[in-house]
């Protein structure tokens, strides 16, 4: 059984889904194991702007969270390749975010259960 609930902010739910579904089924499994047991441990804190979430790399991938102690939760808030350009580009779409006031917001209303985001992997898109 998880420590921590993992949450999905909509940015994070987008990046899942785009992924290849072996990628997604690998990281159903892993996100638990890891993130879910124990998010610190896991992965490295980030520098400004995005100096409240944490990376942690699974296989060829990086994901960027927010903690949230209190309520034992982790907030997914995006997913990318680990790749130096991939990993511009995921942290640069949530600097954007984080400057605009957007992404802060969003993330604790997933934490309180105000979003639309789950505590589960999303399911892939229907073909």
């Amino acid at each position: 059984m998880s420590k921590y609930s993992i949450k999905f902010h909509e940015t994070g739910r987008d990046d899942f889904k785009a992924l290849p579904k072996n990628v997604r089924t690998h990281l159903k499994k892993r996100l638990p194991e890891l993130l879910g047991r124990d998010p610190i441990a896991c992965s490295d804190g980030l520098r400004p702007p995005l100096e409240i979430f944490r990376s942690c790399h699974i296989g060829n991938y990086r994901v960027v969270f927010y903690i949230a102690e209190d309520i034992r939760a982790v907030a997914i808030a995006g997913i990318g390749k680990h790749s130096p350009d991939a990993k511009k580009d995921i942290y640069r779409k949530l600097e954007h975010l984080v400057t605009k006031g957007r992404l802060a917001k969003k993330v604790l209303d997933v934490l309180k259960g105000l979003g639309h985001e789950s505590d589960h992997p999303p399911n892939p898109p229907s073909a």
